[in-house]
């Protein structure tokens, strides 16, 4: 049996499509990028801020830190969960309903988590954090968003765009703690409690601003634009099959997983690396610091180089980067913190590389009526990769050692560039004339 993945027939006529018939939608691109950027802002704040804490409320519920990294797994396991279903939600309604839903479900998972904190209840806290997950996973979709509204030549800027805004949130959030800690007291909250109440007002704000103003609907623009600027009415969609057997996904959902373990592997394992050889809880702080910098500061640089240069060389940047960045860190004296610090950081470059032009990729192998579910199921497994690759990278390091863990990943990077270098013509001459 063929399944195709379509969107049902009374959608063409939905509301969300008619949107999208306005001479004026293409005039608009202005400001749905500028309500995307702003909702990843608010979203990033709360997610960077919640997930801080996380171990911390754990520890002080549990009497203990054996338990104290489950919350932030259960988060990021949630995060991966919700990108299918999220995604085939929009993909029959739109981009505007997925992105507010997975907020407002992250609001109603903060509440749950200040509730688990004050009755001191580590399960109801764990069924928070899995719903707080889900505002990560709005955040990811949204570069796709942004990709739907943009002209094939500009989408990587696009992406990159939305995805620096997780950057500027992950600054805010700090910054909002002494006021959430003020605003927690009168609440009788203990002070890691209270950052909950900054995820509170960003995730909130976020579903209202996509809500309010991301109107057209982007999905239903990049169907409409199919349909009036392509070739006539919008090709069915391909079944699951011919959209995988597809050169452009298989390397994208490559480029987007592989990166994805092998940052994730490398880098969770990192701050244990660094205590054993004697850095002090500052330095480790500074070093996970930049890293995150590298994965998010140089979005806009990724998104350019991925429209300039194209996407198979900006994948095979990223790929030399990390893998130039898994061997440094695996080799360089655990004493020299220039170079260890220096390796995480171009850990995090190399993987905003891959994932901004991996990402561009995929849309660009999709129609309008493909992306959302394609999409979706690309980003449930880069994060089921990224929980397999924290627990892996954990037991690789505790059997072999930090080199070992690095060299495999070094080794695993090989694949993208060899099948982006293998296939490159003709995955080129596929990608004629998209867009």
């Amino acid at each position: 049996m063929v399944v195709y993945w379509v969107t049902p027939a009374s959608y063409t006529g939905s509301s969300m499509n008619r949107a999208a018939t306005s001479p004026h939608h293409v005039a608009s691109r202005g400001k749905l990028m500028a309500t995307l950027f702003t909702a990843q802002v608010c979203g990033s704040t709360g997610h960077s801020i919640g997930m801080a804490v996380g171990s911390i409320m754990a520890a002080g519920i549990t009497g203990t830190n054996t338990w104290s990294g489950l919350p932030v797994a259960v988060g990021a396991l949630g995060t991966a969960l919700a990108s299918w279903p999220l995604a085939r939600l929009m993909d029959r309604s739109g981009r505007r309903p997925g992105l507010v839903l997975g907020y407002a479900l992250s609001v109603g998972g903060a509440a749950l988590g200040i509730v688990g904190m004050m009755t001191r209840s580590f399960p109801l806290l764990l069924v928070g954090m899995a719903l707080f997950g889900i505002a990560q996973t709005s955040n990811l979709l949204a570069r796709y968003a942004a990709a739907d509204v943009s002209p094939g030549p500009q989408r990587g800027r696009a992406m990159g765009l939305i995805v620096w805004g997780s950057a500027v949130g992950s600054l805010v959030g700090p910054n909002l703690m002494e006021p959430a800690v003020r605003a927690g007291a009168h609440l009788d909250l203990s002070p890691a409690a209270s950052a909950f109440l900054i995820s509170l007002a960003g995730y909130g704000l976020a579903a209202i601003l996509v809500e309010i103003f991301l109107r057209p609907d982007p999905l239903a623009i990049a169907r409409r634009q199919e349909n009036v600027g392509g070739r006539g009415p919008a090709e069915r969609a391909r079944s699951l099959g011919g959209i995988l057997g597809d050169l452009r996904v298989q390397l994208a959902l490559a480029t987007l997983t592989i990166s994805q373990f092998v940052m994730i592997s490398t880098t969770s394992t990192s701050p244990v690396y660094l205590h054993d050889h004697g850095y002090s809880v500052g330095a480790i702080g500074i070093a996970v610091s930049l890293h995150l910098g590298g994965m998010y500061v140089t979005s806009p640089l990724s998104g350019w180089l991925s429209d300039r240069a194209g996407r198979l060389p900006t994948i095979g940047a990223g790929a030399l980067v990390l893998i130039g960045a898994v061997t440094l860190a695996g080799f360089a004296p655990g004493t020299d913190r220039v170079l260890v610090i220096g390796a995480l950081f171009l850990n995090g470059v190399g993987w905003n590389l891959a994932f901004v032009s991996g990402s561009a990729l995929l849309t660009d192998a999709l129609s309008p009526a493909e992306r959302a579910s394609t999409q979706g199921l690309a980003d449930l497994f880069m994060g089921m990769m990224g929980a397999f690759g924290s627990a892996a990278g954990g037991m690789i390091l505790g059997v072999w050692g930090f080199a070992i863990l690095n060299t495999l990943g070094a080794a695993l990077v090989l694949g993208p560039l060899a099948l982006s270098l293998l296939r490159w013509p003709t995955i080129t001459a596929l990608s004629t004339g998209e867009g």
